[in-house]
């Protein structure tokens, strides 16, 4: 037919008179070679590609397309199994190559039922292999690894408020809260990370990131890549992996290591460090490989970098030689201390702690010589001394196994969950002993329904003790049986499995049946009964926070269980949510024009948007004691008044922390065109040590040490010399930098405006992003979150710090040198300080502000309903409430243009900060009032649901409903109607689509075979 309308592609050959030109013998390589593929791929195009199947009977399903049944195959997954049980139709994922194949062979779909040319196909097991080769040589496998590990990765992002909200919480005797050592972005980038597959290409994966590689181990499992929704069989991996670090750390007061909670005879040894339960965890050997566990060092002494943290608790575990700790005793829960009358032994007569440093670390507790050198082997630094690639080249597991939890500061929050899926991909996924196959059984507990109680518990089994049926001679007991041998409460792994698959919504995202197919089954039925000893599935969200605080109660123990999570507080932080989500659809103009630097250095940003966010979290909605960040909500509020009062701090901000990209106060007032030294003291005439806090509030202020020696941490962009402290005695008088010629001179005191030449006792430059200045603002926000809430045993304890007497830590992580207790120094985290300490001074000094005519609260609603065009608030602010006329100018443009992005249908892009001309404060239409586009939940009514404003009684003020002759921006900029109160963040950029699919679309185009559809959200 093609020379009918087409010349042909040999148009001088007649293949009916000469069908063996088909093979040349004598003509060149290049057209045997090109005649030989044309013809072949003619009779493809003709026979398959066009093979069109319908049945005469019209009732029939029986048709049978090539061209839908090829999309519906590369779809499927192609349906490659690489695991199965016995009893899956193996002939399943052949019956597309079978069908084909006999379409070539006999002219039909379904040989050997071919009318024309009947019998079986020939050589079909070959046909299935070639198949498979040919796959592997167009490298579509590594490109189906690195589609479902997207996909993987992509329902969990989906999934990231259920995860960091229901999943990522702690308990305690006080309630339940929101952790903040294990967090949903470490996790993410350690999965990243740790499944990256070892024939990846560099397109995908950036090459300034180090990934997990080891030659005898895959990488994480993140699913099928040949199967139809291949993704779930990663998921329910990941899922069952994160379960057990719900029981075994995160939910347990969010330890690190292990606690000290098993009691011999009613009492609590000290001596538990060397194992719990009758196991020794020195004697963890290797079995197989005996040079892979780590020597015990007898010399080694350590404590723990964390442990129970509610009051009366036995303290951090701690090992240490006999020439330190000759021997140990119990902890008295009643005198609260470690009670040293006599000697008291654990389960293995230990009453020493010599050479017992191998505790359970990490997200799954990594415990023992074995697991820690292991460790060691591949990710550490043995794995970098014998020049294989290594994770973390510069630590050494075997002689600081606290490295996991704190040592490290640079690698705490990564070691936290990659010891543990290292642990998982070591002596989980590799699992196959006694007859039991974990990723076999694992894909048929996903296919199953994932419900299958029986794998869930075996699962659990094999991470706390070894084996997958328990009593486990490999859990290591120092005396076969041991009570450590066996796992605890199953049906508790059960239902946090269960919980876990709830919130990642696996059950309603995939199909139960085997190999992926589209038979579906339904889900399980949730029990709206079921809250505790749950024997199946659970209820919607079972652990929901009272206020996911980010901070650590400190609170006496108590029989009496905590209430149930108030309205009030469940109102504050839906409507918190929708501030939120109404700043973050804003996100690209105030990251590019609020959270820079003046120098416009983008490239290593201090502040940010989401920083912000999490740290305000907790302050508006839970606030210190009785002080709450204003977002709106309170007699008279709106939803504007809180937008207003988040502008005005970022417009005070971008003059302080924002200005220099710093976390410290820079030397910046010059004194006849130079810089005092002894500016530290204070600039601009003030005296920092002399900041001090009213009568109420003269408790809290820090006392100035004269003896205190602190060096700046940073000064940002701004190339200004280092403010430092010390005492007269070491420094007696301090000199100047000149910024012209870039000297420093110190021959000659030169004192700053207040008349200071030295140093001594100066170390409250300010900090933070409003760089909080003086005694008193250090000193309350100590107050609030630092060491004097521990010691007065207030909820609001965060930090074990002490902050007036160590003001560098408010810039940076804190710390502790090695002692002799511990031989090695550990990390406090101390990233949120520079937001908080900002919140606590705005929430206690301005909006509590009221002296004479001005009262800050009241200002602030006036100005805001007479329709924000009222200069003098902000001149106001700046010359009363900061005392800080000298950059007034300044901060009211800051507040206009923020005012501009906040408020207003179409916020003009990159205008200029500091404008020639001052914009009006309002826009110059008064906005029609429309309600509120972000979805709300009702407004509480009641007594029992309001709550008061800064210094206020409340009433149920809906901030949707308009107010007589108030004037409301329009804040439903470009946005649907409704839509939904918490977005989903997408991991790539929109133009990326899907590297794999566009791939994929390439590759079959090419073939001229028409391309299967690919959406992508």
């Amino acid at each position: 037919r093609i020379t009918l309308t087409t010349p042909g592609v040999f148009p001088d050959i007649d293949f009916c008179d000469t069908p063996d030109a088909v093979c040349p013998i004598k003509e060149g390589k290049d057209t045997l070679e090109d005649r030989m593929w044309s013809v072949a791929m003619f009779e493809w195009a003709e026979r398959v590609q066009r093979y069109r199947y319908s049945s005469e009977d019209e009732s029939s399903s029986s048709s049978w397309n090539y061209e839908e049944k090829l999309v519906e195959f590369v779809n499927g997954g192609m349906n490659v199994f690489e695991y199965y049980t016995k009893d899956v139709d193996t002939d399943r994922d052949n019956s597309f190559i079978h069908a084909v194949s006999s379409i070539v062979d006999r002219g039909c779909h379904n040989a050997p039922h071919c009318f024309q040319f009947g019998g079986p196909v020939d050589k079909l097991p070959l046909r299935r292999t070639a198949f498979t080769i040919a796959l592997s040589a167009l490298n579509i496998p590594t490109m189906r690894k690195e589609l479902v590990v997207e996909q993987t990765l992509d329902h969990l992002e989906s999934k990231r408020d259920n995860i960091q909200t229901n999943l990522l919480l702690y308990k305690t005797k006080s309630g339940i809260y929101q952790s903040q050592r294990y967090k949903i972005d470490d996790f993410l980038d350690a999965l990243y990370r740790f499944s990256r597959p070892y024939d990846a290409s560099d397109i995908s994966y950036s090459a300034d990131t180090t990934y997990f590689y080891s030659s005898d181990h895959p990488p994480l499992y993140m699913g099928d890549p040949y199967m139809k929704h291949g993704q779930k069989y990663g998921l329910s991996n990941i899922a069952l992996f994160l379960s057990n670090g719900l029981e075994l750390s995160i939910e347990e007061d969010e330890t690190c290591d292990e606690l000290n909670e098993h009691q011999v005879s009613g009492k609590l040894p000290i001596s538990n460090a060397c194992g719990q339960r009758g196991l020794s965890y020195q004697n963890m050997v290797c079995v197989d490989d005996p040079d892979m566990a780590c020597p015990v060092d007898t010399n080694m002494y350590i404590t723990a970098v964390t442990a129970r943290r509610e009051f009366g608790a036995a303290p951090a575990l701690q090992c240490g030689p006999k020439y330190r700790i000759p021997s140990t005793g119990y902890w008295d829960f009643s005198m609260v201390q470690e009670s040293e009358l006599e000697a008291y032994a654990n389960d293995n007569a230990r009453v020493d702690v010599e050479g017992c440093c191998w505790w359970g670390r990490g997200v799954l507790q990594t415990k023992g010589t074995c697991s820690f050198g292991r460790l060691n082997y591949y990710l550490g630094k043995r794995a970098a001394d014998e020049g294989r690639e290594s994770l973390f080249s510069e630590i050494d597991f075997c002689s600081n196994p606290e490295a996991v939890c704190g040592s490290a500061s640079t690698t705490k929050h990564e070691l936290l969950w990659m010891s543990g899926l290292f642990h998982w991909i070591d002596q989980v996924q590799s699992y196959d002993k006694g007859g039991f196959n974990y990723m076999n059984e694992l894909h048929a507990f996903a296919d199953g329904g994932m419900r299958d109680a029986v794998f869930i518990k075996r699962v659990r089994a094999i991470v706390q003790v070894g084996c997958h049926e328990p009593p486990c001679e490999s859990a290591g007991c120092l005396n076969f049986p041991c009570e450590g041998a066996s796992v605890e409460d199953e049906n508790a792994g059960v239902r946090k499995a269960y919980r876990t698959f709830f919130e990642l919504n696996l059950w309603d995202s995939f199909p139960d049946s085997p190999g992926g197919s589209n038979t579906p089954t339904p889900v399980p039925t949730l029990s709206p009964s079921c809250i505790t000893n749950c024997t199946e599935f659970p209820s919607s969200s079972p652990l929901q926070p009272t206020a996911s605080p980010s901070k650590a109660p400190f609170t006496p123990p108590t029989s009496v269980p905590s209430e149930p999570p108030t309205r009030v507080v469940d109102s504050r932080i839906s409507y918190f949510e929708d501030l939120s989500t109404y700043l973050k659809l804003r996100r690209t103009l105030i990251e590019s024009e609020i959270f820079v630097s003046k120098s416009k250095n983008r490239d290593d940003r201090l502040y940010t948007l989401d920083g912000f966010l999490n740290a305000l979290r907790d302050f508006a909605t839970e606030g210190v004691g009785d002080l709450l960040f204003y977002i709106g909500r309170g007699k008279d509020g709106n939803f504007d008044h809180g937008l207003t009062n988040i502008a005005l701090f970022f417009a005070h901000a971008m003059t302080r922390g924002i200005a220099w990209n710093t976390c410290e106060e820079v030397n910046h007032h010059l004194i006849d065109g130079k810089l005092p030294l002894s500016n530290a003291c204070g600039q601009h005439g003030r005296s920092y040590s002399n900041d001090i806090c009213p009568q109420t509030d003269a408790a809290m202020e820090c006392a100035v040490n004269p003896n205190l020696e602190v060096t700046q941490v940073s000064v940002g962009d701004s190339g200004s010399p280092e403010f430092f402290c010390a005492p007269t005695s070491t420094n007696p008088f301090t000199g100047y930098y000149d910024p012209v010629s870039g000297n420093t001179g110190s021959s000659t005191p030169i004192s700053n405006q207040a008349g200071r030449t030295d140093v001594e006792g100066c170390c409250f430059w300010g900090r933070g992003i409003l760089l909080n200045q003086g005694v008193c603002d250090i000193g309350r926000f100590n107050y609030a979150y630092g060491l004097p809430a521990f010691v007065d045993q207030r909820s609001s304890a965060r930090y074990n710090i002490d902050f007036c007497a160590h003001p560098e830590a408010l810039c940076s992580d804190f710390t502790i040198a090695a002692t002799e207790f511990n031989q090695f120094s550990t990390t406090i985290d101390t990233s949120e300080v520079r937001y908080l300490i900002g919140l606590v001074y705005w929430a206690d000094y301005v909006q509590e502000y009221n002296w004479g005519y001005f009262d800050y609260m009241e200002e602030l609603k006036i100005f805001v309903d007479s329709g924000m065009k009222d200069d003098s608030f902000v001149d106001q602010f700046s010359k009363i409430v900061v005392d800080s006329s000298r950059d007034a100018d300044e901060r009211k443009a800051n507040f206009k243009r923020i005012l501009e992005i906040f408020m207003t249908d179409a916020p003009t892009q990159n205008p200029t900060l500091s404008p020639t001309r001052s914009p009006s404060m309002g826009p110059t239409v008064r906005p029609t009032y429309e309600p509120y586009s972000v979805e709300r939940p009702p407004e509480p009514q009641g007594d029992d649901s309001s709550e008061p404003g800064p210094g206020e009684e409340d009433t149920a003020v809906n901030p949707n409903k308009p107010q007589s002759d108030k004037v409301t921006f329009d804040l439903s900029v470009n946005r649907p109607n409704q839509p939904p109160s918490k977005t989903v963040v997408d991991r790539s950029s929109a133009t990326h689509i899907s590297s794999s699919g566009m791939v994929w679309a390439l590759f079959f185009s090419s073939l001229g075979i028409l391309v299967f559809s690919c959406s992508y959200q």
